[in-house]
């Protein structure tokens, strides 16, 4: 058995995946592509029964005889073209990321609102010592106990996030597409449909937003539900880049009408990465820095910005369960199963 991964986290836990696959399937041979390049991929693809990455495109069926299973090494499938999947060619995805994402969004939740950054760099670059307790001039940092926080997504992701917000005293509410969320069995304040977005961010000091991106969550963060958010309240993007309108979210930010942001996902990618994609589609692991702006503003320069490049879900965590994830699913493969 043949198996072709197009990934660049995988790799890092290559020799895991290799033993995982080969308790199962002694014969498989793994061929590594930690970038997508057609010349090798085609020189690997051909006569492999499992191939393993999160971009399928037509351009691939001509070397897709063989394939039996493709198996996203991610939850989302937003680059995979399942209209142009062979026929009987079994679709998988697998996630793991919702907790190593939760605590990077509680991460940066605490920098933001406890100033964290503006301490670290007052002390370290001119001496300040820039707390309440030593001037008086200083606002008092604010804890999460008691703080408003509101979800536009519930899902693995958003019950993730909840769970240590909650855990800190937070007060939490939902919305979702469905609008059928029971906000009593999560311990939310409220939960309703995405009719109460408005509601939701007027009443937030923390927006978080982890909902798929579709025709009609694409730019639903705009300029005038920005208005809506209370003064210095704390955006969070671990969705995907478009539910928010870039240039309305700069403003907001740099003007000081919200207090910050935590941005993991975002409108642009290197290599021409798609926006409502892995990001990783267009480019991969390689020896040395990758660069690219995440979008058309100057990102950079805004303080109260916790900026990270589509990286909160992956962490040796994450990529040990996804490794266990493929290893069943080429065993159940050879087993003949489902």
């Amino acid at each position: 058995m043949r198996i072709v991964v197009i990934d660049p986290n995988l790799p890092a836990v290559a020799a895991e995946l290799e033993a995982a696959v080969r308790a199962v399937a002694p014969e498989a041979e793994v061929a590594w592509h930690p970038r997508f390049d057609r010349a090798a991929v085609a020189r690997d693809l051909p006569g492999a029964e499992v191939l393993v990455a999160s971009r399928y495109t037509a351009s691939l069926v001509p070397m897709s005889s063989s394939l039996r299973l493709l198996q996203c090494p991610a939850a989302g499938l937003d680059a995979i073209d399942t209209a142009a999947l062979p026929a009987g060619v079994l679709l998988a995805n697998t996630g793991h990321h919702e907790r190593s994402i939760a605590e990077h969004v509680l991460a940066g939740v605490v920098v933001l609102r406890r100033r964290v950054r503006e301490q670290d760099v007052a002390l370290r670059e001119r001496g300040e010592w820039a707390s309440s307790t030593f001037d008086a001039s200083l606002p008092l940092p604010v804890g999460l106990d008691g703080a408003r926080v509101g979800f536009a997504g519930f899902g693995a992701i958003g019950r993730a996030c909840w769970a240590p917000l909650r855990a800190l005293g937070a007060v939490g509410a939902a919305v979702t597409g469905s609008g059928r969320l029971d906000a009593a069995a999560h311990g939310l304040a409220w939960a309703g449909g995405a009719d109460r977005l408005d509601e939701l961010v007027a009443g937030s000091d923390v927006v978080v937003l982890s909902a798929p991106l579709t025709d009609r969550t694409r730019g639903m963060v705009d300029a005038r539900l920005l208005e809506l958010a209370p003064s210095g309240a704390v955006l969070v993007n671990v969705g995907r880049g478009p539910l928010v309108v870039e240039e309305a979210l700069f403003e907001a930010l740099a003007s000081g009408r919200l207090g910050g942001a935590v941005l993991d996902v975002w409108w642009s990618y290197p290599g021409g990465g798609a926006a409502g994609g892995s990001g990783a589609s267009g480019t991969g692991a390689g020896a040395g820095p990758v660069t690219g702006a995440p979008g058309r503003c100057d990102w950079g320069s805004l303080p109260n910005v916790v900026a990270s490049p589509h990286s909160s879900g992956i962490t040796r965590q994450t990529l040990l369960a996804r490794v266990a994830d493929v290893a069943e699913n080429v065993r159940r493969l050879r087993a003949g199963g489902p």
